[in-house]
């Protein structure tokens, strides 16, 4: 599949799909929750630190040109360490993704098929995965491109047209419960830039490797402004409010909207948005794992794996009993899990393979001198 490469515009929008769709859940809640009136400064403050880190990765992955978190791995460590840090990511993929559509399944539920069985909804969802996957990861790619602007449009939208019913000193005092909440405690919201996690995948897959960087680096400021817009709607609307309820925070805020008597609850039509935008998104995260399984077992054109993740999932995604559970596994698991794969062993593998790289320069080097003529 490397054969078939994306644009700068596609891969920015692979990143930005991770972002909007936890945007749509419970992320704004979760960092709400955490910073109180300090949330903006936080997310301002995390966002920096994202670039910071993005910035360290694209200077790290320079060495190892086309070349994806599992060939580094190789590199550093032979075989075995490309099977572990295999394992690892797709374990990564296959979690997020369950995770994230028993969540989202769980709040159609509540809020328009509180009749229905959420295992039925979840299906829907599947067969729509299995589907675009079948078409291939080109054409989800195309298609997540297509869908971003609209979805990115929506957040802002719903933003603007908030703004009389905005109480700006919500978000007094700025640094909320104090600095060290904000900024010390509030640094484990970088989770929310869990989309890094396709920076390390997709170097085999750009037209041109020399853009990596400038790629990078637009779509995790795009999604801090993303991610600055959704929390800035919400604590300014009613953070308590927010807070209170179990699941689309966004949504809520969607149903604020009107304008005159025939432009009335806009919040089906941004559903229904948000709904594509999740199909995208799952697509995407589903498409790595089968290609992160793909390259541990050097497996070309069978595609018997793609019936058993998608069992996986669907009992995997069935094993939370209630939404107050599920909401555990998303801000506080789900946290940990992106901290601990995406941030700590991935920027760890990267600095070791450097470290190792410039070893082995040193020694050539030394060696072209030792044997150069008197």
């Amino acid at each position: 599949m490397t054969n078939q490469k994306i644009g700068n515009f596609e891969a920015i929008a692979l990143v930005l799909t991770v972002m909007v769709n936890h945007v749509v859940l419970n992320l704004p809640k979760r960092i709400i929750s955490s910073t109180s009136s300090g949330t903006i400064v936080n997310i301002l403050f995390i966002t920096i630190v994202a670039l910071v880190i993005v910035y360290l990765i694209c200077k790290l992955l320079e060495k190892f040109p086309n070349l994806d978190i599992l060939d580094i791995a190789n590199f550093l460590g032979g075989k075995w360490l490309k099977t572990l840090i295999g394992i690892l990511f797709l374990a990564y993929f296959l979690f997020t993704v369950s995770i994230t559509l028993r969540s989202f399944s769980e709040g159609l539920k509540i809020i328009f098929f509180p009749r229905s069985s959420v295992g039925v909804i979840m299906i829907l969802f599947l067969v729509a995965i299995v589907i675009t996957n079948k078409l291939g990861f080109h054409a989800i790619v195309r298609s997540n491109l297509f869908v971003m602007p609209i979805i990115l449009f929506s957040i802002l939208f719903v933003f603007i047209s908030n703004f009389g019913n905005f109480t700006v000193q919500r978000a007094l005092p700025l640094l909320g419960e104090g600095a060290y909440t904000t900024f010390f405690a509030g640094t484990s919201n970088l989770f929310a830039f869990s989309g890094i996690v396709y920076l390390y995948f997709i170097p085999p897959y750009l037209k041109n490797i020399s853009d990596q960087k400038k790629i990078s680096l637009i779509s995790v400021l795009l999604s801090g402004i993303c991610l600055l817009l959704s929390v800035a709607t919400l604590l300014f609307i009613s953070p308590s409010a927010i807070t209170a309820e179990e699941t689309f925070p966004l949504y809520l805020a969607s149903r604020n909207i009107e304008f005159g008597r025939f432009l009335q609850r806009l919040d089906a039509l941004f559903l229904l948005i948000w709904i594509i935008s999740l199909v995208a998104y799952l697509s995407i995260s589903f498409s790595f794992a089968t290609k992160v399984f793909q390259k541990l077992l050097n497996i070309k054109h069978t595609k018997w794996y793609i019936g058993l993740f998608t069992l996986f999932i669907f009992t995997f995604s069935l094993i939370p009993e209630n939404m107050y559970q599920i909401i555990f596994i998303e801000n506080t698991v789900y946290q940990y899990v992106v901290l601990v794969i995406v941030f700590a062993v991935a920027l760890s593998l990267l600095v070791l393979a450097n470290i190792k790289y410039n070893v082995i320069q040193k020694k050539k080097g030394s060696v072209l001198i030792d044997k150069a003529p008197v």
